[in-house]
């Protein structure tokens, strides 16, 4: 399968899809009508590649466009298409997870020498009016 790389990302088709089902598939931003090339709603620019059309598209495309309704890649292209801006928030969420720790802990990366012998629990004193004082674990 052919590799279609847009201004956000790059994905493969899946079996029988063609381009705008792929497109729309991973939240890419096309228009469309009729899905079979006479309205020429959903042309986009090919900025490098060459396609395949399943049938010859009525509407008019210029050199350098292409109507993914009815095309399939013959090899890897590049289109100039954009995501949906709700796919860009997920996205980007997916591909900036927060670190959720140290894979080692500082004692494992020390020398043996130099290593903590316990760990120690830190309290701290709490104190209400007319109560007996009381200590608040805080680890």
């Amino acid at each position: 399968m052919s590799q279609i790389t847009t201004q956000d990302q790059s994905f493969r088709l899946v079996l029988h899809e063609t381009l705008l089902d792929g497109l729309e598939r991973t939240g890419h931003e096309v228009e469309y009508q009729c899905r079979s090339g006479y309205c020429g709603m959903c042309r986009v620019k090919l900025l490098h590649g060459d396609v395949r059309y399943l049938e010859p598209p009525l509407a008019f495309v210029a050199y350098d466009e292409v109507l993914p309704c009815c095309c399939v890649p013959i090899a890897d292209i590049t289109v100039d298409c954009r995501l949906l801006a709700k796919f860009k928030a997920s996205q980007r969420s997916q591909d900036m997870f927060a670190p959720q720790g140290l894979l080692f802990s500082d004692d494992e990366l020390m020398p043996k020498s130099q290593q903590k012998t316990g760990i120690k629990k830190r309290s701290r004193s709490v104190r209400r009016k007319g109560d007996k004082s009381r200590n608040l674990e805080l680890f």
